[in-house]
């Protein structure tokens, strides 16, 4: 790849402290390596929560690859590494007494899906019953619907369907923030939502809600970029003949 990245190219989300505090912690190339094709992996299905199986990544040529292994030196060198990743909370490992235990991301939207489909994370890791033994924590901050209904407009059938859709493929609170920039902007669209969760989708989660705030209540306008994002879309909407 002599000539750089190509434009358009797709980008993959990475939890800030994996690139800080937990990248001087990992002394291991193979962990760090397992780990972030993990996530890659993750984030390609575009839900919440995603997971993949071991056999996912025992099958990956990638993976093969990177670890120069393959067969049972393959499968002990990646269990080694998920196993390692799980003990600093960077993974999950879900239903680990069955026989296709599922590795998901350790962040709190997943386990709070996680939790609302009616798993028991204080069964799943040591790290996880340290982080998420309050299921009380894992309800939704404030409906998605009513929400969009109290910020932008009635609230149609096919609205409520985007709305579920996005759900499945966004954490909750991105969707919130979402709908409360396109308030802030005074674009009252599903469609404008939905752009926005596809510019976060490609650039990655945006930073004040990593950095721990509430999205759906709380606003930095050093960091609020609905404006110029609004303008943006405008201009989108015009070229392609939309009124």
């Amino acid at each position: 790849m002599k000539n750089g990245f190509p434009r358009g190219v797709q980008f993959t989300p990475v939890p800030n402290p994996l690139l800080a505090s937990l990248l001087e912690e990992i002394d291991s190339l193979e962990e760090l390596k397992v780990v972030l094709r993990t996530v890659h992996g993750l984030h390609r299905q575009r839900k919440v929560p995603a997971s993949i199986a071991f056999d996912d990544l025992f099958s990956d040529r990638t993976v093969a690859a990177m670890l120069n292994a393959s067969g049972h030196q393959l499968e002990e060198k990646v269990k080694t590494a998920i196993e390692s990743a799980v003990g600093r909370g960077i993974l999950l490992i879900v239903g680990a007494g069955s026989e296709q235990p599922q590795i998901c991301l350790n962040t709190e939207p997943v386990r709070r899906a996680l939790v609302r489909q009616g798993v028991d994370l204080t069964h799943t890791t040591r790290k996880s019953a340290e982080t998420w033994a309050d299921t009380e924590a894992a309800r939704p901050k404030q409906d998605a619907v009513t929400f969009y209904e109290q910020n932008i407009a009635t609230v149609t059938p096919l609205v409520a369907d985007n709305i579920h859709a996005a759900l499945e493929e966004h954490p909750e609170d991105e969707v919130l923030l979402a709908i409360r920039k396109a308030a802030e902007a005074n674009a009252r669209s599903w469609n404008y939502i939905a752009a926005i969760l596809r510019r976060w989708a490609i650039e990655g989660r945006p930073e004040e809600l990593d950095d721990g705030r509430d999205g759906a209540t709380e606003r930095d306008l050093q960091e609020d970029r609905s404006d110029e994002f609004y303008e943006e879309y405008l201009k989108r909407q015009r070229a392609r003949g939309a009124n």
